[in-house]
């Protein structure tokens, strides 16, 4: 798999005009010796890509590691030189202070996946507390399995609320930081914060227009908190990657988009059905 991994790196690194970029990744730690661990951070350093891992996510993992190595999963991928600030760990849900201090001291990025963490009961990463220590943390959905929507508005609401709710505090991930969590620290956790992310001379012109003419959008007092906290995946009106139009006025132009979704259904039965 780590062959292949890297024969799929190689061939799709700036794929697309730039557009696609890859990493390797290994799932954890607890599913991958260090032996490999360490192939893999010779490869990703030798092909100059991130990597990306599942990092602290339940408490039963946590407790595989100490069993297995006698230490923590952070100390552990420091031990092993693996952690670098081209490595992207998700989740953290289960994080000493320790352990956020040496992701802090090796410039590890965070993917933070709250309606997954919901959704499975593992717990709520200490985002104020990654800030607070300097740290990048980008939002991510997780895979359908565990989210099933992937709305990424839905993310960064549950983000904003979660992480209230956790501290018990209002105050906590204001408006505007949560939205940076889901653009510009979300391209920087990537890797790819020179090229997207933002609205910049020389940036590529990726940006997505939303229909606020909604009930739920009306009224617009504070533009940050609207966007946050009312608006929805389905107030996308057109999408523009690399300043091409991918959809107009809730038309998709470059697809079937009823084509696609049917191809959908017929594969999961496929699959269920094997």
């Amino acid at each position: 798999m780590l062959e292949e991994s890297i024969k799929i790196a190689k061939e799709y690194y700036g794929y697309a005009d730039g557009r696609i970029t890859t990493q390797i990744g290994p799932h954890t730690a607890y599913t991958c010796s260090l032996n490999l661990l360490r192939k893999v951070r010779e490869a990703a350093s030798s092909l100059k890509v991130g990597v990306h891992i599942h990092l602290a996510e339940s408490e039963g993992a946590s407790r595989l590691i100490k069993e297995r190595y006698g230490t923590g999963e952070v100390e552990l991928l420091g031990s092993a030189g693996f952690l670098g600030p081209d490595v992207l760990a998700a989740h953290c849900t289960h994080l000493s202070e320790r352990d956020i201090e040496l992701l802090a001291e090796h410039h590890v990025k965070v993917a933070y996946n709250p309606v997954a963490n919901m959704k499975l009961a593992l717990g709520i990463a200490r985002v104020k507390e990654f800030f607070d220590a300097g740290m990048t943390v980008g939002l991510g959905t997780d895979g359908p399995a565990s989210n099933n929507s992937l709305d990424m508005f839905e993310t960064i609401k549950f983000a904003a609320l979660s992480q209230k709710m956790f501290y018990v505090d209002p105050r906590v991930l204001p408006s505007l930081k949560v939205l940076e969590m889901a653009t510009t620290d979300g391209a920087r956790a990537l890797g790819i914060g020179n090229s997207v992310g933002s609205l910049e001379v020389g940036k590529r012109a990726d940006l997505i227009l939303l229909d606020v003419n909604k009930p739920h959008l009306t009224p617009m007092h504070n533009p940050y908190a609207s966007l946050v906290y009312s608006a929805r995946g389905s107030d996308v009106d057109t999408t523009m990657v690399d300043g091409r139009i991918l959809m107009e006025n809730r038309e998709v132009k470059t697809l079937d988009e009823g084509e696609v979704i049917e191809r959908g259904r017929r594969t999961a039965l496929e699959i269920i059905s094997r």
